[in-house]
């Protein structure tokens, strides 16, 4: 199957990582479908972009899921970008996985332990 959606997990040189709260649902890592013949990385970037308005480096896969990727990666600086409030109602860097999930905390467990073991000090 192709792929149709990627997520990213970035952190910043303190060890935090990055997570966005959806206006419909609850934390969640940044990410989404890719546009039609988007590379998958080049859409990872995009979507972290757009959702977070922080630019994203040293992207690695994590995880291959049945119709995306899920990659890990670094926080870069600060963009102009704002996210769009109709979609994302917060930005915030955590150490540990909020109480309020978008998604199954045993999903974000694993993915943040794998992310954690690729992540570069720094």
């Amino acid at each position: 199957m192709p792929i149709s959606y990627v997520y990213v997990i970035a952190f910043d040189r303190e060890g935090r990582f990055l997570m966005v709260r959806h206006a419909r649902r609850a934390w969640e890592m940044p990410g989404g479908k890719l546009e039609p013949g988007e590379d998958p990385e080049a859409g990872a970037v995009r979507e972290f972009r757009e959702e977070t308005g922080y630019d994203v480096h040293s992207l690695a896969i994590i995880k291959r899921e049945v119709e995306g990727f899920v990659y890990a990666g670094q926080v870069g600086e600060k963009l102009a970008i704002q996210p769009n409030l109709d979609e994302i109602a917060g930005v915030h860097f955590f150490y540990d996985l909020p109480s309020e999930l978008s998604f199954p905390l045993v999903e974000y467990q694993e993915m943040l332990a794998d992310a954690r073991r690729l992540r570069k000090p720094g």
